[in-house]
């Protein structure tokens, strides 16, 4: 009786950190299976992040930080005890091993990669940490994961961190930065719309995004149609949300807010402080999924969940807590006898989140070196998508800078801003109150193509009265009034 009522109860509502009035699903979640810690199906070592290929078809990241190396495990029908797909020591023994990434003579080992996306058509894309940042393909067949011809230096200043992949292949990548320095993400275009993934491997990206504040970049994950990206800041404890596509580029939607704020005390008296890691996009569903654990620490076992949230808002709609589940399986937080229990990883750390085309969720244990399948008791609901974005308008290519009077004017509560660039341009559109108050940022530190874009800006959070709307570049500034009447 009691795993049964938990099944119901595991979807628990984390009301106090975004939304009082958050609805649960009604059901939850179960773990099908835990691949085995243990041969012939175990992947040897911490395993950080998850790509599926489809249901029970999976590949794992594996990350051996002592030596900095990494490698791929292959995973086909698999179950608990079955599945991987050819030879693997274990632990110590595998001291050294790495996949390699191979073309003739062209060789690039894998290092300190943090995530892998995987694609319906097998291929695998990883955020490789060797000496020129490669994003490297590889793709699984029957018996074995195989290098391709593909691999992509991502030109990047620090350390890739999280890896995603749109329906038509192009490729999300971020750039983590750290305490004082902003994050990017890097979007490249795919492999059929350029031929350098196979050639000179060498491209610079379609478009470069600034996060909006400092802290280390763990997370991206898009739509299938990349319009809407969303990304983890996991010191600064939130999810930033951006709106646009890979054609016309992509600004930062404020209307969507995650902070994550939840903390717990362990058994033994130390303060539990998570942040958000990795985040995937369930399509056709509508629903964006969060991990969110303690970074790189075995202190942190009695913490580990999986944030679902509203893509529109960012509220939590229910919550799975992977390390109670741990605990109710085995009466620990940190164990898992034999290395065999079948439905648990049993050792917390839950970095990234992965879904089949059945929605069946796909996640990982670092310490626990699995890979954990769970499947939902009851039907997801659809999210409706109410979040609009920039839309690039047909026109003569600028010749000047420009920022049109907004329209209509006066307005209550959304009105349009046109503006124009003549050249490339990092820009920002800022909202300030008439005494010169910073009220919101529509769009920052955001790199746009040439050409003529429309914005809708919803004031209905703000009271009636005259507001400044400017657009600044790295060398231009333009300012116009508006107003607002309710």
């Amino acid at each position: 009786m009691k795993v049964r009522l938990f099944f119901v109860s595991l979807f628990l509502i984390a009301a106090s950190q975004v939304n009082m009035n958050a609805q649960s699903f009604g059901s939850g979640w179960k773990c099908d299976y835990a691949t085995w810690d243990e041969q012939p199906n175990s992947a040897g070592y911490n395993v950080v992040s998850v790509g599926t290929i489809k249901e029970n078809c999976f590949v794992a990241l594996v990350l051996r930080s002592s030596s900095s190396t990494s490698y791929l495990v292959g995973y086909a029908d698999a179950d608990s005890s079955k599945g991987r797909l050819g030879t693997y020591a274990y632990g110590s023994a595998l001291a050294g091993y790495q996949t390699k990434w191979s073309q003739g003579f062209d060789e690039v080992p894998m290092l300190n990669a943090y995530d892998v996306a995987a694609t319906s058509d097998s291929l695998i894309y990883v955020a490789n940490n060797d000496i020129d940042k490669n994003i490297l393909v590889f793709k699984m067949t029957k018996d074995t994961i195989a290098t391709t011809d593909y691999r992509m230096m991502s030109g990047a200043t620090s350390d890739i961190w999280a890896i995603d992949v749109d329906a038509n292949g192009r490729v999300y990548v971020t750039q983590a930065g750290d305490s004082t320095t902003p994050g990017k993400i890097l979007v490249f275009k795919s492999i059929k719309e350029d031929d350098n993934w196979g050639n000179f491997h060498d491209t610079k990206p379609l478009y470069t995004i600034t996060a909006p504040e400092a802290g280390d970049l763990r997370g991206v994950t898009v739509n299938a149609a990349g319009t809407l990206l969303y990304v983890s800041n996991y010191y600064n404890k939130k999810v930033y949300c951006y709106v646009g596509s890979p054609s016309t580029g992509y600004t930062l939607y404020n209307g969507f807010n995650f902070t994550l704020t939840d903390t717990k005390v362990s058994s033994g008296g130390n303060t539990l402080v998570p942040g958000p890691w990795g985040v995937k996009y369930l399509n056709s569903k509508n629903i964006l999924f969060v991990a969110a654990s303690l970074s790189f620490t075995t202190s942190g076992y009695e913490y580990g969940k999986v944030f679902a949230l509203n893509p529109n808002t960012g509220a939590i709609v229910d919550t799975l807590d992977v390390a109670q589940w741990n605990y109710l399986m085995t009466g620990s937080y940190s164990s898992r006898t034999g290395g065999t229990v079948g439905n648990v990883s049993g050792y917390t750390s839950v970095y990234n989140v992965d879904f089949d085309a059945n929605f069946n969720m796909y996640t990982q244990s670092f310490y626990g070196w699995t890979v954990d399948k769970w499947t939902y008791n009851g039907t997801l609901p659809v999210i409706p998508v109410t979040i609009t974005g920039i839309q690039k308008i047909d026109k003569v290519q600028p010749f000047k800078f420009n920022l049109e009077q907004n329209y209509p004017n006066p307005f209550n509560p959304v009105t349009n801003i046109e503006f124009s660039l003549n050249e490339d341009s990092e820009i920002s559109i800022l909202i300030y109150s008439i005494t010169g108050e910073l009220v919101t940022e529509i769009v920052k530190n955001t790199s746009f193509a040439k050409g003529t874009y429309k914005v809708s800006f919803d004031a209905s959070k703000l009271a009636s009265g005259a507001y400044i709307y400017t657009l600044k570049t790295r060398n231009s500034l333009m300012s116009k009034k508006m107003i607002l009447m309710k």
